[in-house]
């Protein structure tokens, strides 16, 4: 039988960023009533990222603390790609959603809403086994979600630098990888090489013997076979 694991309960997010010297408590109140006003039913940690008061990462780090699970900046080259076809893409895309691996019949599912019961039972449901969620920032989740195109061969390379420890990262564009492809003069960590370790390892993961590459104008279109 599908099962979620249970979501522990500890201090309120506001709290553990009080705590951390994150936000004041006027903060938190002012934020509360933002949240009382308003038609949107946003989530508490929303706001305070809205009104400026924290960024995106130190809210999705107290949520992981508040439920007492692990928190994880989610990258383009880190989620399995067969793995995140587990859930329909409608449903991911709507929910914010997005399975990363699975280990022993146990899938780590990355979420916006850690305290949302409810959505991790239907995860489990919909993968038919049991689910251990990490708790991530929403654009990273979005970002990745660019990457990879509804298919059972190949997935979109268009924004898999587009990241940092920031909330926005510095992207860096095909161009600057085509100039990139004197290795011999590049250090080990420059675009073309990270690139080509992605698609390898990539490849690696899905079981393929080729690698076929379509450049377009902004983006490269990769197949296995």
């Amino acid at each position: 039988m599908s099962e979620a694991t249970a979501v522990g309960r500890a201090k309120p997010v506001g709290e553990i960023l009080v705590d951390r010297k994150l936000i004041t408590r006027e903060q938190i109140a002012e934020a509360l009533q933002v949240q009382k006003s308003s038609d949107t039913r946003k989530l508490l940690g929303e706001i305070i990222v809205e009104l400026g008061f924290c960024t995106a990462v130190q809210v999705a780090e107290a949520l992981a603390d508040t439920y007492d699970v692990p928190f994880a900046r989610i990258t383009p080259d880190l989620p399995d790609p067969k793995i995140i076809r587990t859930l329909p893409r409608d449903f991911i895309e709507e929910n914010t959603v997005l399975p990363l691996f699975k280990v022993d019949d146990v899938l780590t599912v990355a979420v916006t809403e850690p305290s949302n019961v409810f959505l991790i039972e239907e995860i489990a449901q919909l993968a038919g086994c049991s689910v251990q969620i990490v708790a991530a920032v929403k654009s990273d989740i979005e970002n990745t979600l660019k990457t990879y195109r509804p298919g059972a061969d190949g997935f979109v390379i268009e924004d898999m630098f587009k990241y940092d420890d920031g909330d926005d990262g510095e992207a860096v564009d095909l161009n600057s990888v085509i100039d990139a492809m004197d290795l011999e003069s590049q250090a080990s960590d420059a675009p073309a090489v990270r690139l080509v370790n992605h698609l390898i390892q990539s490849a690696v993961r899905e079981g393929a013997s080729d690698i076929h590459v379509e450049p377009d104008e902004q983006t490269l279109r990769v197949r296995f076979r």
